[in-house]
């Protein structure tokens, strides 16, 4: 009687750890700092606007030709330094063990809080999108796409990612201006 209720207890700890747990919304949040020394709250701002479309795209941008010619800025507001943005990057792969998730895209909304000098920036709202996939022949079909949050892995392997973005945004920011 007691190894089998040793048995049930272990079958139980061992199928919890293989639940592989998605995050609440709060936790799906990475926040950065960047520093702009000697850059004006309102050129932070134009520049910012700049980077935001030159470095993000809308969701699905490549299959539709109208997500081309969105812009990703959904909110701004030049008198209180604010910039909201919801775009899409696709989900960093690793090797052909994860090939199946090609062209499975991280949605997201960026928000950039300006003063002078320097900026805040926060991604929130991170979810994974899971395109139609067809099923190995004719025959058999095709999955629904669906969109659901990320899980802990997922997110250890997106926040560096984004963490990069703000990186590059500073640069952006910070780099002196160029004359044609």
């Amino acid at each position: 009687m007691r190894t089998m209720t040793t048995v049930i207890f272990l079958a139980m700890v061992l199928t919890g750890c293989a639940y592989v747990q998605t995050l609440p919304p709060e936790q799906l949040v990475i926040q950065k700092v960047v520093d702009a020394p000697n850059v004006s709250k309102d050129r932070i701002y134009d520049k910012s606007i700049i980077w935001f479309s030159k470095t993000f795209r809308q969701s699905m941008a490549g299959r539709w030709a109208q997500s081309n010619t969105r812009t990703v800025i959904q909110y701004e507001n030049a008198k209180k330094g604010i910039l909201i943005a919801n775009a899409a990057i696709l989900y960093p792969e690793e090797g052909f063990s994860e090939s199946y998730k090609e062209g499975w895209e991280v949605r997201f909304t960026l928000e950039e809080e300006i003063k002078d000098g320097k900026a805040r920036v926060t991604f929130s709202n991170l979810n994974i999108f899971v395109p139609v996939v067809f099923c190995g022949n004719a025959y058999a079909g095709e999955t629904s796409s669906y969109e659901k949050r990320l899980n802990v892995e997922e997110f250890e392997r997106v926040k560096p990612v984004f963490l990069n973005f703000a990186d590059q945004l500073g640069v952006y920011l910070s780099a002196s201006e160029k004359q044609w």
